[in-house]
């Protein structure tokens, strides 16, 4: 026990210091109906965001989705040609990856080659 509580428990005791009055609680809802006001004020209805906000932003939303999707739209040109040694090639430069062959060993290949 601090000091304070000490002094109050001298002074009061082991009392309880608290009193209601007689006939507090009897009629306490009436006499606390009788001091609210009779008539209820009108409600207010406060929005929190604007029609014309909403309206903005989904606005914006829309041509955020819209433009992301037309900028992330890749198209490649159609190809019609066919030419043959770009084709060559390419097979070429495949079967030379598959097998891991490097530029060195194709040149050695090449020197030692009889013709």
């Amino acid at each position: 026990m601090t000091k304070e509580e000490t002094r109050i428990h001298e002074l009061e005791g082991q009392q309880n210091p608290f009193r209601v009055p007689e006939g507090y609680f009897e009629n306490f809802n009436e006499r606390l109906l009788a001091r609210l006001p009779q008539q209820q004020q009108p409600r207010k209805v406060v929005r929190l965001m604007p029609r014309v906000w909403r309206y903005a932003a989904a606005i914006v939303v829309v041509l955020g989705v819209g433009s992301a999707l037309y900028f992330n739209h890749k198209t490649t040109a159609p190809s019609y040609a066919y030419n043959e040694e770009a084709a060559q090639e390419e097979y070429y430069n495949q079967v030379l990856d598959y097998a891991m062959v490097d530029n060195m060993e194709i040149a050695a290949y090449l020197t030692e080659a009889d013709y």
